[in-house]
């Protein structure tokens, strides 16, 4: 007799390359909170499902599009075992597991994009401010 809170078998994720890299920034950031968190302790594997859950969430906007399931899978997919870990070692073990996704820790690259915006408009001495360049208009639509 089957029970309402029997586990069924789930659809298929289709696991797109935007998922796998939030799933390898999620790895990474779990993998700096073990490593600062009492080092030598034993990872607890509840603890880490619920912060696999939470950090997927994030990483997903805080939305529940259902993409947070699918990244907080692959991250529990590609994280190594919990059993008999210590945060240490586990927190490497995480490392490897972003790098092996994509993730990157180079700094390298700029956070902010640079966009030029050309400076304000000035007024001639009589206070009269100039109509806008043509390549500064703005067409209502």
């Amino acid at each position: 007799m089957t029970h309402r809170s029997d586990l069924n078998q789930g659809p298929a994720l289709d696991v797109t390359d935007e998922h796998k890299t939030q799933a390898a920034a999620v790895l990474a950031r779990l993998a700096g909170r073990y490593a600062e968190d009492e080092p030598g302790a034993l990872v607890d594997d509840f603890a880490f499902t619920v912060r696999v859950g939470a950090e997927a969430y994030d990483e997903t906007g805080r939305s529940l599009s259902g993409a947070h399931r699918i990244v907080a899978a692959v991250v529990r997919q590609e994280a190594p075992s919990v059993d008999g870990a210590t945060c240490a070692s586990f927190a490497a073990g995480l490392l490897v597991a972003a790098r092996a996704l994509g993730w990157s820790d180079n700094d390298d690259q700029p956070v902010i994009p640079h966009h030029d915006v050309p400076g304000p408009r000035r007024s001639d001495e009589s206070g009269h401010v100039p109509a806008p360049r043509p390549e500064q208009a703005v067409t209502a639509r």
